[in-house]
């Protein structure tokens, strides 16, 4: 994995160099703004290997779209134990070739560090080679050091060391020299050299890199020439490199008087100097720039907007499969359905039309056919909160009273269905069946006048005479493919039975692995403890910090969803390691919208590997500690209370129960018990097993059971 994004990363800092570089050919080489192509080219390449590293999340909100399982899915039931005629497939058993499989990622990976590793070896090779010889300068000359040479590398400089040949320049050449390799030391330009060296042996396998090596090699030289042909004439100063240009030099680290292209050097001499206008050129580049950014860094992430979890619950109802006659009187929504009111001599009822397509009005007479009925689920505890809730009607067909059809429900249909061990079964019918030599099946087409499912036999070596063309079946396979629209081929076939099951063709392989020999499904069943921790989900936040060694991440004002409940708090923390969520000044809404507010509150998402928490996702159970105020303008002022292993709240808000080293204080007093039954309305506090005590535990009672009244208007006992 890290060697594909490795590659994968390489491969953006190549498009981005290509980029970079060919809008400098195309539109800035010829521009005589010599320190700013420099610049251009030592910062494009710099921005070719940032801009990949960054990473920007842009959050979206989705709209989710619900859908519903097929219901009323066949219960399938294993064959009979004494078929009348039983057709059992010969199996061949033969040793699978085993074959050295290449790790191909791991090769190239291998072979591009290898590649670099050897180019940075040679270039630091150079450098220690050309360093020997920096130590053997004889003179300076305006803050150059002048190292005398007639052999090799000649007439060519590294930072301020220049190496000369004495015996082919005269005192004016070696003038000229010596002021065109000072622009060099002057501007660093070896730096540049060596920061290309280290490029080209990470991009050793990119071709730009290399033009942009010649061409900031060609720039030094512009820069340096304009400087040196300012003082010396650019006629004079083109003799001269003419008559150098036959000295060569293959040391890249070095900057030879006449290494890059004469031809190019000399015209540019002889060029019109770039208006200042034309430096305008340079903002064309922010569109790459930015199109870049935008290619390489940004991802979208897709949030939910709120909590909106409906589950719909098929009622048993009167009206069910019964038609209904009334008149239209309103259109609505309800729960993210919607609805028209239907008005009939015995009451108005809510009938659902997300899928009549407008074809009511108000006032139009119908007749509904019901066919289901929609109704929030109770929460738990809670078995009559829905008690009086209007319920929503889905209807099975929708008719004017002259018996005209507006509406009709129509199941959607599916090539197969899924049991619960992962196998795929379909009932269907034999469209056709083609046999090989010996009489052996090689594939049979079923069809039920809409999906075609495909069964590649071959590899089975099955032998069958009893299944016939438009026979119906039932089968189970897995490992099917999609090969054009509703046609689906396998051949892992598990089971074939005839319609009704007289006959069968079996994979005993395949039969072993999901089925038990009594024809019943092998399904991996989670024990208790198995359950996963809960992952929240967090939807927002201001900012974020984390703790990598401790794994604990600090948010400001952050908005997590925690199974079907929602969590606003103005400072949370979420320990990782622990599992638990500390969150300050804090909201906590269950799925209908019922929560309250605590100034703290912590959160063990430990408790949700329980099979009861999954039941229900309610994030209440996952309380492990509870703590109000004090808040401004509340009954309470400055009491507070809190627990270690549980805090309940009755329905109406008004009962804390409060269990495992229980508290409830305030400025004066404070009380400790393993139980404390608080009542925020009144004041009353009823304890068990604990001890009161004051604010500075100069007096300590303690107790096996104890009623204390906390006085929550002027705040005394």
């Amino acid at each position: 994995m890290i060697a594909m994004e490795w590659l994968t990363y390489l491969l953006k800092v190549t498009a981005c160099t290509v980029l970079f570089f060919g809008f400098y050919l195309v539109v800035l080489r010829k521009l005589t703004f010599f320190k700013i192509n420099r610049f251009y080219l030592l910062a494009t390449l710099l921005l070719s290997f940032i801009i990949p590293a960054l990473h920007f999340e842009i959050k979206r909100e989705i709209t989710t779209v619900e859908t519903e399982a097929p219901v009323n899915i066949p219960e399938i039931k294993p064959a009979d134990e004494a078929p009348v005629q039983l057709i059992q497939p010969i199996m061949l058993k033969y040793q699978p070739e085993v074959r050295t499989q290449v790790d191909w990622m791991l090769l190239m990976y291998t072979v591009y560090g290898a590649t670099a590793a050897l180019l940075l070896l040679v270039c630091l090779w150079r450098l220690f080679g050309l360093l020997k010889h920096t130590g053997s300068y004889t003179q300076n000359y305006d803050g150059l050091k002048l190292i005398s040479k007639t052999q090799g590398f000649t007439n060519c400089s590294f930072f301020n060391y220049v190496f000369i040949n004495d015996e082919d320049l005269s005192a004016a050449d070696l003038s000229v020299l010596l002021k065109h390799e000072q622009v060099h030391a002057r501007q660093y330009h070896s730096i540049d050299k060596l920061v290309l060296m280290v490029f080209k042996a990470v991009l050793w396998f990119n071709p730009v890199v290399y033009l942009y090596d010649k061409a900031l090699e060609q720039v030094h030289e512009y820069e340096a020439d304009e400087v040196t042909s300012t003082g010396y004439g650019s006629r004079a100063y083109a003799n001269l490199l003419l008559k150098l240009a036959i000295t060569k030099s293959e040391m890249p680290l070095i900057h030879n008087f006449v290494k890059s292209p004469i031809k190019d050097r000399i015209k540019m001499l002889f060029n019109q100097k770039s208006t200042n206008m034309k430096k305008l050129v340079y903002v064309l580049a922010l569109p790459i720039l930015l199109g870049l950014v935008y290619s390489f860094t940004v991802a979208y992430v897709d949030v939910a907007p709120t909590v909106q979890t409906e589950i719909k619950t098929l009622q048993t109802d009167s009206l069910l499969g019964k038609p209904i006659e009334g008149v239209v009187i309103e259109f609505g929504k309800k729960r993210n359905h919607k609805t028209f009111g239907l008005k009939t001599a015995t009451g108005t009822y809510s009938i659902e039309y997300n899928n009549v397509n407008n074809k009511l009005k108000i006032g139009d007479k119908i007749v509904v056919l019901i066919s289901a009925s929609i109704l929030p689920p109770a929460p738990i505890g809670e078995p009559n909160r829905f008690k009086d809730v209007d319920i929503t009607y889905v209807p099975q067909t929708i008719k004017d009273l002259k018996g005209n059809l507006i509406y009709e429900y129509k199941p959607e249909k599916y090539a197969f269905l899924y049991e619960a061990n992962k196998a795929r079964f379909a009932t269907s019918k034999i469209k056709s069946i083609k046999k090989g030599a010996n009489n052996k099946l090689e594939k049979i087409v079923l069809n039920d006048g809409l999906f075609t499912i495909n069964l590649n036999l071959t590899a089975q070596n099955i032998k069958d005479d009893n299944f016939k063309r438009g026979d119906k079946v039932l089968v189970k396979f897995i490992g099917e493919k999609l090969v054009s629209k509703n046609t689906y081929t396998t051949d892992k076939l598990i089971i074939l039975y005839s319609e009704p099951k007289k006959y069968i063709i079996k994979n005993e392989a395949l039969y072993d692995r999901f089925y038990h020999q009594d024809g019943k499904q092998k399904i991996a069943v989670l024990k208790s403890n198995d359950y996963a921790a809960l992952v929240p989900k967090i939807i927002s936040f201001r900012t974020l910090r984390g703790d990598v060694k401790g794994n604990i991440s600090y948010f400001s004002f952050a908005d997590l969803i925690i199974g079907n409940s929602k969590l606003i708090a103005e400072e949370l923390i979420w320990d990782k390691e622990k599992g638990l969520i500390t969150a300050k000044k804090a909201r906590l809404d269950d799925k209908m919208g019922d929560g309250f507010i605590s100034a703290q509150i912590v959160l063990d998402l430990n408790k949700s590997k329980s099979k009861d928490f999954s039941s229900s996702g309610n994030a209440k159970y996952l309380i492990t500690y509870i703590e109000d105020g004090p808040a401004k303008g509340s009954l309470l002022g400055t009491i507070k209370y809190g627990a270690i292993d549980s805090v309940k709240t009755s329905k109406d808000q008004k009962l804390i129960n409060l269990y495992g080293r229980a508290r409830v204080y305030n400025d004066d007093l404070m009380l400790e018990a393993d139980k404390i039954i608080f009542n925020k309305q009144n004041g009353d506090a009823k304890a068990i097993n604990g001890s009161l005590l004051t604010k500075s535990r100069a007096g300590v009672k303690r107790f096996d059971s104890l009623h204390v009244k906390f006085d929550i208007q002027d705040k005394k006992n």
